[in-house]
């Protein structure tokens, strides 16, 4: 959770949320107010608030985060560079923007357990109000030190990507050359909800981006360098891509023919998605770079995918990706129809992230 400016991973159980062994949900007793620090939410995605933040710095495990330390944010007199005056405020919009869960009530027993935990490490000292920067990369990204750059990976980035880049449940594996250098640099300074009522200036994605104070242009050159000279097996499961195994089904539905234009949020997905009988979904010209944790075809009301249901049998990603050259399939699950449906998104199921999506309309 980042109570300022949280920042950390570069990509992205068919819930899409983190599942068992998440910090408890409103409706049971609450968890304690470290066990909400240390570990997911169960109503949110694979992040916590340690994935983040640590409660000091030097933090104990001697890891960077990309957000600022919050053992003093219950006494700071405001949050997100001034625009939020109380902790709870800051809390949701964390848990809302980079968590994929619900804001917290003011009477809600874990805000309450996590506020009385954070007050505990505050202690009685007022704490001034800190300040972050939302930059662009440098526009020149070569030349960084490859060794360098992994120190500084495994000693900040492994939180979410792993040692070496070899992915976590929070984020993907990052080794393989399917990721250019402006795409890795976009990623790190800039990556977040693009509609956010907070931050300014993102760029999409549910990885947190970091501030100028948090990883300076050198040490993202660096990083840079390190990502691309891995070489190695991307992560991807070589899945068929929803396109195997399609079973028949009628076309009597009213929503048969009309289409979604998959936006582009991240991992350079577009495409035009059809519907093209009662069950199934074909996305033409279907482009996505492969990458991810598991992502699939989602259907969703409104816009709203985290309440969503998967419409792929495999995972979508796959090593080399997609280049628009043939179709792919989405189909819905058999209890379900296209009334259950609007729309559709190229979906990262542990972080609860679209890559891309579309509404449909009639043509």
């Amino acid at each position: 959770m980042a109570l300022l400016g949280v920042i950390g991973c570069l990509g992205c159980s068919d819930s899409g949320t983190s599942g068992a062994g998440g910090a408890g949900g409103a409706g049971g007793g609450a968890p304690s107010g470290e066990t909400l620090y240390l570990e997911p939410h169960a109503d949110g995605n694979t992040f916590a608030c340690a994935s983040c933040h640590a409660i000091e710095e030097p933090a104990p495990d001697g890891i960077r985060r990309p957000g600022h330390p919050i053992g003093d944010a219950v006494n700071r007199p405001s949050f997100k560079n001034g625009q939020l005056p109380f902790l709870l405020d800051a809390v949701n919009s964390c848990r809302v923007e980079w968590m994929a869960a619900t804001a917290f009530s003011d009477d809600d027993p874990r805000w309450l357990a996590l506020l009385e935990y954070l007050s505990e490490a505050a202690g009685d000292s007022p704490a001034p109000a800190l300040s972050y920067q939302i930059v662009s990369p440098p526009s020149e990204l070569g030349g960084g030190d490859e060794m360098a750059g992994q120190a500084l990976f495994n000693a900040s980035c492994v939180v979410c990507h792993g040692v070496n880049a070899t992915g976590t449940e929070r984020a993907p594996v990052l080794v393989g050359s399917l990721l250019d250098a402006d795409t890795i640099g976009r990623r790190v300074r800039t990556s977040g909800a693009g509609n956010s009522a907070v931050y300014e200036g993102l760029t999409g994605g549910r990885m947190p981006f970091w501030a100028e104070d948090r990883l300076s242009d050198e040490e993202l050159v660096d990083l840079v360098a390190f990502v691309l000279a891995n070489e190695g097996d991307t992560g991807g499961t070589g899945g068929g891509g929803g396109t195997g195994g399609l079973r028949q089904c009628d076309a009597t539905h009213s929503k048969i023919g009309q289409v979604a234009e998959l936006q582009t949020f991240a991992h350079q997905v577009s495409g035009t998605a059809v519907i093209i009988d009662d069950c199934t979904v074909r996305v033409d010209d279907f482009v996505y770079d492969g990458t991810g944790i598991d992502v699939r075809f989602y259907g969703g009301l409104g816009g709203d995918y985290t309440g969503g249901f998967s419409m792929s049998e495999e995972d979508l990603r796959r090593i080399g990706g997609y280049d628009g050259s043939e179709p792919v399939y989405a189909q819905l699950p058999e209890d379900r129809t296209f009334d259950d449906l609007d729309g559709i998104s190229v979906w990262c199921v542990p972080v609860s992230a679209s890559f891309g999506d579309g509404l449909f309309t009639n043509p």
